[in-house]
């Protein structure tokens, strides 16, 4: 038995509703998730991290020493030439005279393999080694915090500082 037109009206018209209430939920979803979407991405702000970077020992609280007259302890420039990241870190030689921190001399070293993330920039340098002969490679990692912001960190001595980095013109 074929259906009646009514039956053939009201199955074509449950379909369409049905279709109509999918494509509502489609749009519903969407609109959900591209707000989060767009926020997850606003969060994971990206940085220049090109520029010059300075940071001092951190004070010990109590300290007697000033701010102004704790000097640079560590200065990282990062260039970027074409899309290639390249650059050095100076780090200064700071011995207490006079019971002021005075900078004694410094060692500079270029960056090797430099990558950076949008977050974190990872680099090596070379440096003494434990033989007076030898040089080792030490990896360095330095998060930016904001734009003109980040921490520097030794990942190969966990018990070095961790630098509070500057960015400066």
């Amino acid at each position: 038995m074929k259906p009646s037109c009514n039956e053939v009206r009201t199955n074509a018209t449950a379909q369409l509703f049905r279709a109509v209430a999918l494509a509502l939920l489609v749009v519903s979803l969407i609109s959900l998730v591209c707000p989060i979407s767009l926020a997850w991405q606003g969060a994971k702000t990206k940085h220049e991290v090109t520029g010059r970077w300075q940071g001092k020992f951190p004070l010990e609280e109590g300290s007697r020493v000033l701010d102004a007259d704790n000097p640079v302890a560590v200065e990282v420039i990062i260039k970027d030439e074409g899309g290639k990241l390249s650059g050095t870190a100076t780090y200064y030689v700071i011995r207490n005279q006079d019971g002021k921190p005075k900078v004694m001399g410094n060692a500079e070293s270029a960056l090797i393999d430099p990558q950076f993330d949008g977050a974190t920039l990872k680099f090596s340098v070379k440096a003494k080694g434990p033989q007076a002969d030898k040089e080792a490679r030490v990896e360095m990692q330095m998060k930016l915090t904001s734009a003109t912001e980040a921490e520097l960190e030794n990942l190969d001595d966990s018990s070095a500082p961790l630098f509070k980095m500057k960015k400066v013109q």
